[in-house]
């Protein structure tokens, strides 16, 4: 059976693009953007539904709930984000029930992962990309920017219509001492 065919009017079309100079930008979308060092910006291109929490997972929408989607009536399988971050600054250690994609746009990125003999790191340069799968507590920080401009940019694709995300352990032993998250109640 063939794929079937629509032709959309132009204004449809014009509602599934997105400016970079117009989108929304996030300051504090999540709660670790107001500890020192993981302070970024968060850019919603393609947006999904946030997850829903519960007493024993903490699970958040990957960009925060303050970063609105600029495309929002598509269910795409996955979004598409940008984070704007200056040198030294990322994200905390957190982990995702679907795959998560990083492409540094401007400047120069280190993504670490929990590997099995202890953290693992790479450095991705502009049009780099690491693919990081489910299940694996990973984080991000700007290394440098690029000549002439102050923060760094990072293409970040993450599939699912529904993603979930979850601060690891020790990242919500540090937002929680900070008043930033309620205490988890965890399974043992």
């Amino acid at each position: 059976m063939p794929i079937p065919v629509t032709r959309p009017s132009r204004a449809a079309m014009m509602k599934c693009v997105a400016r970079f100079r117009d989108l929304y930008r996030a300051e504090r979308s999540l709660p670790d953007c107001d500890v020192p060092g993981y302070e970024r910006t968060l850019v919603n291109v393609i947006g999904f539904q946030a997850p829903q929490a519960s007493a024993d997972i903490r699970a958040y929408s990957p960009v925060g709930d303050k970063a609105k989607p600029y495309i929002s009536h598509l269910k795409a399988g996955f979004g598409i984000a940008f984070v704007e971050a200056e040198p030294g600054n990322g994200v905390m250690m957190h982990n995702h029930d679907t795959n998560e994609t990083f492409m540094p746009v401007e400047g120069v990125w280190r993504v670490t992962w929990e590997g099995d003999t202890g953290d693992e790191s790479v450095d991705l340069e502009r049009l780099d990309t690491i693919s990081v799968p489910p299940h694996i507590q990973r984080q991000f920080h700007c290394l440098s920017a690029p000549p002439g401009k102050e923060k760094g940019v990072l293409l970040v694709v993450i599939g699912g219509d529904q993603p979930s995300a979850e601060f690891s352990p020790e990242a919500e032993a540090i937002l929680t001492a900070r008043g930033l998250m309620t205490p988890a109640a965890r399974a043992s």
